[in-house]
């Protein structure tokens, strides 16, 4: 089974209904809705953003961690949470200042697997092969593209594990 993180679009109004009735997650994610997904490469992201596995600072671990829990309804992998426009437009200022460059002199195939990086494909750097530094930039490059189109719509998000 694959993690697959995904984004969605939702307004500041929806995400006070959503943790009223958290049981309505369902129909949103079913909604034809502006949305993303990076694949398997979130956790490779919030590795080169917080330099962790499992924790991380606001507003740099948005994809794992920050926002409210919509209630405890699994998605897949757990609630999705909700972050707010304003935590949208935080997001999207601290990744529209770090760079493909930045990320790519952060990017540490050994230091990734002895943290059991998702999905544990990182040896393939470690043997020459540059397939996943490129596949980690690619997806970072459609999140920062992502949540910047949110920021100019004042939207907030829903990101989930499914």
């Amino acid at each position: 089974m694959s993690m697959i993180s995904i984004l969605v679009f939702v307004s500041d109004d929806e995400i006070r209904q959503l943790l009223a009735q958290p049981e309505s997650i369902y129909e949103f994610i079913e909604e034809e809705r502006t949305s993303t997904d990076l694949d398997k490469a979130w956790h490779g992201i919030h590795w080169l953003l917080t330099g962790s596995a499992d924790a991380g600072n606001e507003p740099y671990c948005y994809l794992m961690f920050g926002g409210d829990p919509v209630g405890d309804v699994d998605v897949g992998y757990g609630p999705a949470r909700a972050l707010t426009s304003q935590q949208v437009a935080a997001w999207s200022s601290v990744l529209a200042g770090i760079s493909r460059e930045e990320l790519a002199r952060r990017f540490d195939p050994k230091a990734m697997l002895d943290a059991d990086i998702y999905p544990q494909i990182w040896a393939r750097s470690l043997e020459g092969e540059e397939d996943t530094l490129d596949y980690l930039l690619q997806a970072y490059a459609g999140l920062k593209d992502f949540v910047a189109a949110a920021q100019k719509e004042q939207s907030g998000l829903l990101v989930y594990l499914s």
